[in-house]
């Protein structure tokens, strides 16, 4: 994302662990509508986050300090009081760390602490997926170690809930991915078309966010934000473009400095491990490493938009659900589990039954 900190806009990495507060300073508050933690924190009950991604990520499961969150760059409880946590504190990415955590969260967080919700998020399959080709040896390896350990999770849940009534297990994944085929440097491409002053010019910032990017402006009423449009429009790499109102139906805001959102074209043909999906990524100038036929994610074309969704138990019966469902849909799921308000969300609780 991109903020303006004092001497105008700057890309600045969400996931970085400073990221929270950087923020905050810059805008006055974190996210703008309450977080599952937050809602939990208005009827006196706890929440426990434990992580294994980005710091960054994981300390907007709960920004403002209404829960528990564990994380290996610092874990905080609630007022954001950091706590001693020497069982986060040596984590790293990858299958390793995410089985010490999940050893953890079984022990310690679901039989001992038991709070109301808790949350698990392994940084399997997509760090894999992001530094190996998908379907390879390497990738699937990832997979199975994380089902594995899901597994570990549901036992763990069904010995402690025999009848399957009490807790409400839900497992699923944020996003899928695509094959990385090309990396467009849209900062570069804007300079050459007279767009952008240089690299570090504050006029116009790009923030990468893999196969999509966002375009903020130091003049969002100005006539930059048109003229970057249809330069855009015109570009082969852009799949979809959303500027002035059809912000809204990518969900994005059309009154901040972000006026420009583009999701990049991508292509239904298999990789090597015969797994469909290609598209480009924008070039990540802190991010050095190459991605070329690696997994990425971030935009809208189809892989990346198929996420899995399992939830057992709480009164849900066996049998798949064919309607479309949203990750909105989740937190009021809980909600409803947990007879609390829900009503004021996007998104809706899940039917019970299936149909």
């Amino acid at each position: 994302m991109a903020l303006d900190e004092g001497e105008g806009l700057v890309c600045r990495s969400a996931g970085a662990p400073d990221f929270r507060d950087r923020m905050r300073r810059a805008t006055g508050r974190t996210l703008h509508v309450p977080t599952l933690a937050e809602r939990l924190r208005w009827h006196g009950e706890d929440s426990v986050s434990c992580a294994n991604v980005s710091p960054g990520a994981a300390y907007f499961q709960d920004p403002d300090g209404h829960g528990w969150v564990h994380h290996s760059a610092g874990s905080f409880g609630p007022g954001r009081v950091p706590i001693d946590d020497p069982a986060s504190a040596g984590l790293t990415k990858g299958i390793a760390g995410d089985r010490v955590m999940t050893e953890r969260f079984c022990s310690d967080v679901l039989e001992e602490r038991a709070p109301s919700v808790a949350i698990l998020w392994l940084s399997e399959p997509d760090y894999t997926g992001h530094h190996a080709p998908l379907g390879s040896p390497q990738h699937l390896a990832a997979i199975a170690g994380a089902d594995a350990l899901v597994k570990q999770v549901f036992e763990t849940v069904r010995r402690l809930d025999p009848t399957g009534q009490d807790i409400l297990f839900v497992t699923g994944s944020d996003h899928g991915m695509e094959t990385v085929a090309d990396s467009i440097d849209l900062t570069e491409l804007l300079i050459a078309a007279g767009l952008k002053e240089s690299r570090e010019s504050r006029e116009l910032v790009v923030a990468p966010n893999g196969t999509a990017a966002t375009l903020y402006f130091a003049d969002p009423e100005g006539d930059l934000v048109p003229r970057v449009a249809r330069f855009l429009a015109g570009e082969n790499w852009v799949g979809e473009l959303f500027a002035g109102e059809r912000l809204a139906m990518a969900g994005l805001p059309a009154d901040t400095p972000m006026r420009i959102a583009v999701s990049l074209a991508g292509e239904d043909r298999v990789n090597p491990y015969g797994v469909a999906g290609y598209a480009p990524i924008v070039q990540d100038p802190s991010d050095s490493e190459s991605k070329i036929g690696f997994g990425q994610h971030g935009g809208l074309s189809p892989n990346e938009q198929r996420p899995f969704l399992i939830v057992e138990g709480g009164g849900f019966q066996p049998g798949v659900r064919r309607q479309p469902s949203s990750l909105v849909d989740i937190a009021p799921t809980a909600l409803r589990h947990l007879h609390m308000d829900h009503d004021d969300m996007d998104g809706r609780a899940l039917p019970r039954d299936a149909t």
